[in-house]
């Protein structure tokens, strides 16, 4: 059975009535028949169709103070030419450099930042996607640059370069991704020829030097693909705004009508990828990190015409229940598995997936797993298809949906491009899709449990390392190791036999926890003004209740939150991880005990924050005091199983183990959070500690959790304060909590590093990764400061922009690049840096220190007009209204949980920022992020060095001066790694005074090249040469124009510390900078911020 050919299209056709918009009176098409849209769902929409066979869906949300759009394109890396793979993500990167009405490459990220919002684009195996979202009051100009990405791209050729370094920097980045090796190796053992065995992100090797050795012009054959395939026939445009319907219909036609109509060319009748060849196989690799992983896949026929009762929805329903006697259930009480999913995806590469994430020894017992996930399929066909099945997922959907909450517009926008792609969704189910499981059809759920079997599947296994399998095969992009083993055809007829019979292994029954009661508490008083704090209701030393009534949403919803503090929860590493495990293994054995609820839409979560355990509900109210009460009861009396602690202890050996191979810039994030946090353990330090944990330690820590507890609960939502003050009783009646007024009072804490400019680098510990990462964290004004909060919200967009056009763009010193603010919540706010690329850190930080210097004039030249834009679009994100009761919830949390209680801050941002002069900026960046003229100037660089680069040792960074450092690195990656250091040392010193006594002179990085190509090279250094140094030779030119004619750029940081940390073993460099070794030595040196203080003082309503 064909699905796609069995079920008609739906009729796209009568529905529609020719209109004209009201402004310009151009053509379109708009449905005029009804739109199934949620009981819940305030927004207006209209469904059009231009001219050119473009498809928009328009929403107006009347209460966002936000604009999002997002244009999808039906084709992606599938169309990659095979002899230029990657082609369709290069040009999604080329379309962001200018268009002939925007001609400035940098225009639409600009823009796009500038008025508060985000942008981004991504190229899958069939589809690309191009969005942004941003203040509503800008949503014409993003979009208005949006469209000419597809009317007008220039595709500039002096772009193509740089930009195909940057496709290859994204890749290098990709390489540890366990995912991307995992899904490119997926396709590389497809069937040959098709188009998902192709390498979708795309390299240099791949696009330019595939095409010079072809004879190809790249820059040619990029427009050919652009000309072939984007064609307004095959795009999909989602817009929603703040503005009337008729508004955003004239925009979307005027805009998106002159998208060229080229037909669909891309080809869509392509054989399954799998192939009775890769059937019957167990595919095992190496994963990057310590991690175990197995996905069983069966090749299905594409069910996209099923949207409204997909049989693959139905059996995964059964597979993915893990309640008790369930296939997780069965799968964690052996020891072989901590988490299950099943999945189908839909396409002509449509797949079943049952992915498991494994145990060690569950891993090397993957035939043990395939013989209970086939029994429970077995018992699945032999019950037949069940309707109460049917309907119990129809009635949680119908639920849902009618209770849909309302997200932001940019969520939104990327939700809804998804299902009008899919050709067989009927109009009139453009916004809903599959929220409903309609129809019950017992012959086609028949049918597809038939492709679950023994014989049509294949299963991937994941590992570090496998015992007794020799992963000899290489997968050539992203270099995982890899052995196909044919399962014997004997145990395929095992797992095919009527014998597979497990005892504790069960279909589920009916779910007995569905809500029912539905109804709005305070539905008279909704639509008047809302109130947007909590009350106080009870206060004593121990216990603190917090109430909002829903006001604004009419929704059958809401949250009951508990912030528990105690003394022991965090008071050592060991401590802090048992309370880690405490919390994990109460979340397991909850899950499988309410997984009812789950499925019914009450969710419950128990977690720990940085001094507490914080547990909660949310979802439908009327069944939320009961989950809370299992919850607590749960948590309270908790018993731990030895074997499940040993599963988890497993997963935090992992968890640590695999911090070496995250990303370089996030490896320098994790260090300087240790360094200025004061309850922050070093992640070897926890690993340590970890080993020394035993059931019966563990047992003990979790009996006296609770012992001294000071608890704040805050219930927000369809809920009343008699229904408040009962869950607070038994809240109180079960943890029983008893006041430590002393340790109550605490908060986390910070530490308050004393002016001056420290240093931490390392060698990045994952030796195949070619990434290095600078982080440089300018410390700002007190988090408390609202009003420099506010400036440096105001400059972090101005910043940003800047950094990634000069350091990005321009200087090509990696992909990730990119500056944010950052604010501790006891402490200092601060200006972060980043870089992640192949670049040495010390060039790096050259550009860094020059961009810090340079954007001093650039703020000075920001015209009024700017400036407004930046100030409003952040007022107007203070001003935006949560758009749901979790959001409000959440919001009230954050303020209970700190003790600072300021629940009009959104309010009172706002009316600051609208109070700032733009002559506040300078002042700002020159009272704490200029070097030269900040009083106080205090910065933490964190370096992390790839071991393909050469790394100053300790001695290196204090005797010779960051300059020397910087080039001397750029003249090694050009593979000069016989050059003598003090040879360049001295040769900087003579240009720079020679460029003093005559500033006319150049710089001299002529006559040093051409010294230095007379230099000894070393064979290896050699051989690097020949590939790499006209690229890097960029770098060593740059360098050098930067040391002689820019010296200052390196600054010297001499008077800005006025301690000395020699004798706790800090080195100093010869520009004045700390290089720390050991930080705990410097955190013990240094003050720590105090706690902020309340806004104001509440008065209970209720006695205690």
């Amino acid at each position: 059975m064909d699905f796609c050919k069995d079920y008609p299209l739906p009729d796209w056709t009568s529905g529609f009535e020719h209109r004209k918009t009201l402004a310009s009176q151009l053509p379109y098409e708009e449905y005029t028949g009804p739109l199934e849209k949620a009981a819940s769902d305030t927004n207006d929409y209209k469904l059009i169709r231009l001219p050119n066979k473009l498809v928009v869906m328009c929403a107006q949300d009347a209460t966002t103070e936000s604009a999002a759009a997002t244009l999808s394109v039906d084709v992606g890396a599938n169309m990659d030419p095979v002899e230029l793979q990657g082609l369709a993500h290069f040009l999604e990167h080329m379309l962001f450099m200018g268009t002939e009405k925007y001609p400035n490459e940098d225009e639409y990220k600009t823009y796009i930042s500038q008025h508060g919002g985000t942008y981004n684009a991504s190229t899958s195996y069939d589809k690309t996607k191009y969005y942004f979202g941003i203040a509503n009051s800008s949503f014409e100009g993003a979009l208005d640059r949006l469209s000419s990405f597809f009317t007008q791209p220039l595709f500039k050729k002096d772009c193509v370069d740089r930009e195909l370094c940057a496709v290859d920097s994204e890749y290098k980045g990709l390489k540890n991704s366990d995912i991307w090796r995992s899904y490119t190796l997926e396709g590389k053992l497809s069937r040959p020829g098709h188009p998902r065995t192709k390498f979708m992100v795309g390299s240099l090797e791949t696009l330019k030097q595939s095409a010079q050795g072809l004879g190809l012009d790249l820059h040619e054959e990029l427009l050919k693909f652009y000309s072939k395939y984007y064609s307004s026939d095959i795009m999909k445009l989602v817009i929603c705004g703040n503005y009337p319907l008729d508004q955003l219909v004239e925009w979307a036609v005027s805009k998106f009508s002159d998208v060229k109509s080229r037909g669909d060319n891309v080809q869509r009748d392509l054989e399954h990828p799998i192939s009775a060849e890769f059937l019957g196989k167990a595919v095992f690799y190496e994963t990057v990190n310590d991690k175990h992983t197995m996905d069983i896949s069966f090749p299905v026929p594409d069910t996209k015409a099923l949207y409204r009762h997909n049989p693959f929805d139905y059996i995964s329903h059964f597979i993915n229940h893990k309640g008790r006697d369930s296939l997780m259930a069965y799968l964690k009480r052996q020891g072989w598995a901590t988490e299950l999913s099943a999945s189908v995806s839909t396409g002509t590469d449509a797949e079943f997936t049952v992915s498991i994430s494994a145990t060690p020894e569950g891993l090397e017992k993957y035939e043990d797993i395939l013989r209970a996930v086939f029994a429970y399929v077995q018992m699945l066909t032999s019950s037949g298809p069940q309707e109460w099945a049917q309907q119990e997922m129809s009635s949680i959907m119908r639920i849902g949906f009618d209770n849909k909450d309302k997200v932001g517009a940019l969520r939104w926008v990327l939700g809804h491009a998804r299902i009008i792609h899919n050709e067989y969704v009927a109009p009139e189910h453009s916004l809903s899709k599959d929220e409903a499981y309609e129809k019950f059809n017992y012959d086609d759920i028949v049918h597809c449990l038939g492709f679950i079997n023994p014989r049509n599947f294949r299963v991937f296994l994941g590992a570090l390392k496998h015992k007794s399998i020799d992963c000899s095969e290489i997968e050539p992009y992203f270099k995982a190791m890899y052995h196909v083993h044919c399962l014997s055809d004997d145990f395929l007829q095992e797992l095919a036999s009527d014998s597979l019979h497990f005892s504790g292994l069960s279909l589920p029954e009916q779910n007995e926890c569905i809500p029912d009661d539905f109804s709005i508490k305070n539905a008279n008083m909704l639509g008047d003004a809302a109130v947007l704090r909590p009350s106080l209701l009870k206060l004593n030393d121990n216990f603190e209740l917090w109430f909002k009534q829903d006001d604004q949403f009419g929704s059958p919803k809401g949250v009951i939150s508990l912030n528990i503090k105690g003394p022991t929860i965090n008071s050592s590493p060991q401590n802090w991880i048992m309370s880690n495990l405490y919390c994990d293994m109460l979340n397991s054995e909850l899950h499988e005990d309410l997984f009812d609820y789950t499925r019914a839409g009450q969710k419950f979560w128990a977690m720990l924050g940085n001094l507490s355990v914080n547990m909660g509900v949310w979802g439908y109210n009327s069944k939320l005091p009961d989950l809370l009460a299992v919850v607590m009861e749960k948590a309270k009396s908790f018993k731990v199983d030895d074997a499940l602690l040993s599963i988890h202890m497993a997963k935090y050996k992992q968890k640590y183990a695999n911090i070496a191979n995250i990303p370089p810039s996030q490896l320098c994030a994790v260090y300087k959070y240790y360094f200025v946090s004061a309850s922050e353990w070093h992640h070897e330090l926890l690993e340590s500690e970890l080993a020394k944990i035993t059931p019966a330690k563990l047992q003990a820590h979790v009996d006296s959790l609770f012992d001294v507890t000071r608890i704040k609960m805050s219930m927000v939502g369809n809920f009343d304060e008699t229904e408040a003050l009962s869950v607070a009783d038994n809240v109180q009646a079960i943890f029983k909590p008893a006041p430590n007024l002393g340790y109550d009072l605490s908060r986390p804490r910070e530490y308050k590093f004393e002016p001056g400019y420290y240093v931490y680098q390392a060698q990045v510990p994952n030796e195949d990764c070619v990434n290095s990462a600078v982080l440089s964290h300018i410390y700002c004004g007190p988090t408390a400061d609202k009003r420099e909060a506010a400036v440096l919200e105001i400059l972090e967009a101005l910043v940003h922009d800047s950094c990634f056009a000069q350091l990005r763009t321009k200087h090509q010193l990696g992909y990730k690049v990119g500056a944010a603010s950052r604010s501790y919540p006891v402490g200092r706010s601060e200006l972060v840096l980043r870089v992640e690329g192949e670049s040495n850190p010390m060039y790096v930080t050259m550009h860094i220190n020059k961009f810090i210097r340079d954007m001093q004039q650039r703020l000075a030249e920001i015209s009024d007009e700017q400036f407004d834009d930046r100030v409003q679009s952040l007022v107007k994100a203070y001003l935006e209204r949560v758009k749901n009761i979790k959001q409000e919830a959440g919001r009230y949390s954050i303020e209970v949980n700190t003790g600072v209680y300021d629940f009009d801050l959104h309010k009172s941002m706002a009316e600051i920022l609208q109070s700032i002069a733009k002559e506040e900026l300078l002042v700002f960046w020159n009272k704490y992020i200029n070097p030269s003229t900040a009083p106080a100037y205090t910065r933490i660089d964190v370096q992390m060095w790839s071991t393909k680069i050469w790394r100053p040792t300790v001695s290196d960074f204090k005797e010779y001066s960051a300059k020397t450092l910087a080039l001397y690195g750029c003249l090694h990656s050009e593979g000069n790694d016989a050059m003598d250091m003090d040879k360049v040392d001295a040769f900087i010193a003579t240009a720079i005074a020679a460029r003093q006594e005559q500033p006319d002179v150049g710089s001299g990085a002529e006559a040093l090249l051409a010294e230095l190509k007379s230099a000894t090279l070393s064979e290896s250094g050699a051989v690097y040469a020949e590939g790499k140094s006209k690229e890097r030779a960029t770098h060593t030119s740059t360098a050098l124009e930067l040391i002689v004619k820019d010296h200052e750029t390196f600054g010297n940081y001499a008077d800005v510390s006025h301690t000395s940390f020699a004798a706790i073993g800090m080195d100093k460099t010869p520009d004045g900078l700390w290089i720390m070794a050991d930080y705990k030595k410097l955190q013990a040196t240094q003050e720590m911020y105090g706690s902020d203080l309340p806004v104001e003082v509440f008065v209970p309503k209720y006695s205690s």
